[in-house]
């Protein structure tokens, strides 16, 4: 009984965990074209990321 109560712990745990995505902000700076990719963001910090893109005037994207 204990093992079973552990191992649900376990994929109780898992399931509370988020995914981490990759994301890209491509912008215009003075006539270039920037590109700036972050790696392994949970969702508070995508969102983050993402109100800083718009900002910037930039799209954001999910980097595949």
């Amino acid at each position: 009984m204990k093992k079973v109560l552990f191992v649900g712990m376990i994929f109780g745990g898992l399931a509370l965990t988020s995914c981490k995505k990759d994301y890209k902000c491509t912008y215009d700076l003075g006539g270039v074209e920037v590109v700036d990719t972050y790696d392994n963001l949970d969702k508070d910090e995508a969102d983050s990321k993402e109100s800083q893109c718009e900002v910037l005037g930039g799209d954001w994207e999910l980097d595949l």
